[in-house]
């Protein structure tokens, strides 16, 4: 986390450095949690969709940014994770919620287990913080769920310090 903390410092002081913060924090969640992949996504204002903000890739060292999901086309997920706020699914082939996207992005990118969690900002959700494995399952420890559940409180900060900047 700490990459992450001192991009925090940044980001309260200029909204501008909250793009370098969600690569700190995915990097942070790679190294600490031994994903493959870690990406932050903002819900849109009606809450039907997400983007990714920074989807950092460790077997390439590639940043992305900017692909949406839309509810209309992942309902399953969308469903769960407005109504358990995560999924934890070291078998996200075959995860009720994350099934859907097996052949169009599990099996062409190898990825195998997933665990997401909703950041909540003044009680609604407003980001995702996604963690994927590729190669084999992981089986999610307690460890790795407590660093994700403290890294959206992390983001969750960042959001309210951006949003009282900006206003």
């Amino acid at each position: 986390m700490q990459r992450a903390r001192k991009a925090l410092a940044a980001v309260k002081s200029s909204p501008a450095a909250i793009a370098d913060f969600y690569e700190a924090v995915c990097r942070d969640i790679v190294e600490n949690v031994g994903a493959t992949r870690a990406s932050v996504w903002s819900f849109s204002t009606l809450k039907d969709a997400i983007t990714s903000d920074c989807l950092y890739d460790s077997r390439d060292g590639s940043v992305s940014r900017g692909v949406t999901l839309k509810e209309e086309d992942f309902g399953a997920y969308f469903h769960a994770i407005r109504t358990d706020l995560r999924i934890v699914a070291p078998d996200a082939l075959t995860h009720p919620a994350t099934a859907c996207f097996d052949e169009i992005y599990f099996t062409p990118l190898d990825i195998r287990s997933l665990l997401d969690y909703v950041v909540l900002v003044r009680d609604e959700p407003a980001m995702v913080l996604c963690c994927e494995h590729s190669a084999e399952e992981k089986p999610w420890s307690d460890a790795d769920m407590e660093y994700l559940h403290q890294m959206a409180a992390v983001l969750a900060m960042a959001q309210k310090a951006a949003q009282r900047l900006a206003a």
